[in-house]
């Protein structure tokens, strides 16, 4: 039930902020497809999802709003596309570093949030990027 209320709550704060339903749903399409993709990579890989794996997926929500963010907003400039690309590699790439070295750990608890985080955090910037404006792409603006 929190959780629902907790989703509705994300929803009406980028309703509010965003002022477009199209661009709500622009934001919210990758990292739903980030989550469920995730989840489904760890079942088929033969693991049962825990309630850290679930706190693993509100971090990939998390971080993930903030790439599904920056695809969202247009960039002035091809150098500040080209900025805005390049920062956020670097920010995928520090939390891969971070969370990865997790998914080693023989701690279960750190072994499943890293693991989760791990693969989360890369689907969540490749489906923003592949989901999201084409305005910051380079492309056209839908």
């Amino acid at each position: 039930m929190y959780s629902l209320l907790g989703a509705a709550a994300i929803v009406l704060l980028l309703f509010a902020s965003l002022r477009s339903p199209r661009r709500v749903f622009d934001v919210l399409a990758p990292l739903a497809a980030a989550v469920l993709v995730t989840s489904g990579v760890l079942v088929l890989s033969g693991f049962q999802l825990s309630i850290f794996h679930l706190v693993g997926l509100l971090l990939v929500v998390a971080v993930g709003s903030n790439y599904s963010l920056f695809f969202d907003r247009q960039a002035p400039s091809g150098a500040d596309r080209e900025r805005t690309i390049l920062s956020l590699l670097f920010a995928n790439v520090t939390t891969m570093i971070g969370f990865g070295l997790l998914a080693f750990s023989k701690v279960p608890v750190l072994h499943d949030i890293g693991l989760t985080v791990g693969i989360g955090a890369i689907l969540a910037l490749a489906f923003s990027a592949i989901l999201g404006r084409r305005d910051l792409a380079g492309g056209r603006s839908p």
